[in-house]
């Protein structure tokens, strides 16, 4: 346990640091998340053992930095080159290339499954049919959520929009956590996850709300931010069981590979994916939700 929530500081440390260098230098987030992108796919193919060929691993974590990169990647081409190419050069091409390659997430994730299909032609011996599901799908499902945790850092008043995604996921897994081990006596999930109960998902979603509300009042009266708090204590307790959806879901994972944790990357949590698995379904689907619905007014 020490270790554990020792590890649980020095990672909100860093993501405090983070946050603070994105608004100087907002790249800095975009590879940050690259990085973790890379690691969970790994984590997800390799580490697991539903893909155990590291070329294709490999492609996969490329994939999925590149996926998270892309915005920074078209930025440097000069607009010179995508409005009027040539081709009388190198020079010119190059910088066409890439744009055409990375300009939309289509063609980027279109090349990316057809790299991983000849591979899969290549070594289908070694890979069952779930393997070549697994090592197109997860890459592309992995990057994309690590984009959407990024798009919501972006945002305006985006430390808001950060916050409300622990108080999700992390807030509602002390609470549930704490509940579950006071009062637990009904399990929710006894084979995918024995340790987690119903009284512990009701003290989640409680906790949360306290919180969440404690947050909107903090930034409507300190930050002059107009929040939709209604609206927001509305849907907490649905992105609680979105983050819950995601923990059984690795869980079941987990337990299907029969391994205990995805990696050991954070001492006392495991891998990337273990730390992160309930945050990247909740910030995808919170993604979805602001297309259409802001929580600010």
């Amino acid at each position: 346990m020490k270790t554990r929530i020792i590890s649980g500081a020095v990672l909100v440390a860093v993501l405090i640091g983070l946050l603070f260098s994105a608004t100087k230098w907002p790249p800095i987030m975009y590879i940050a998340c690259a990085v973790l992108a890379a690691i969970g796919v790994y984590e997800a193919l390799y580490a697991t053992g539903i893909v155990k060929n590291k070329i294709i691993t490999a492609v996969g974590s490329v994939f999925s930095a590149l996926f998270i990169l892309r915005p920074i990647i078209v930025g440097l081409v000069p607009d010179r080159y995508i409005l009027a190419p040539s081709i009388s050069g190198l020079s010119t091409v190059i910088p066409f290339i890439v744009y055409t390659i990375f300009g939309g997430i289509a063609n980027l994730t279109i090349i990316f499954a057809l790299v991983q299909f000849a591979l899969y032609l290549k070594f289908h011996k070694d890979i069952k049919l779930e393997g070549m599901l697994g090592m197109i799908l997860l890459p592309i499902i992995i990057s994309y959520a690590f984009l959407c945790f990024v798009s919501h850092v972006n945002r305006d008043a985006s430390l808001f929009y950060v916050v409300l995604l622990f108080c999700f996921s992390a807030v509602a897994d002390t609470g549930a956590y704490f509940v579950g081990v006071a009062i637990g006596k009904h399990k929710m999930a006894p084979v995918i996850s024995p340790k987690k109960s119903w009284e512990g998902l009701i003290g989640g979603i409680v906790s949360s709300l306290l919180v969440t509300f404690l947050v909107c009042m903090l930034y409507q009266n300190c930050f002059n931010v107009k929040v939709n708090t209604i609206a927001v204590l509305i849907a907490t307790p649905i992105f609680v069981l979105i983050g819950v959806l995601g923990d059984l879901t690795a869980s079941l994972i987990k337990r299907k590979c029969e391994i205990k944790d995805f990696g050991k990357l954070i001492p006392g949590h495991g891998g990337v994916l273990d730390r992160f698995d309930s945050i990247l379904m909740i910030s995808a689907a919170l993604s979805v939700m602001l297309s259409t619905f802001p929580l600010i007014k």
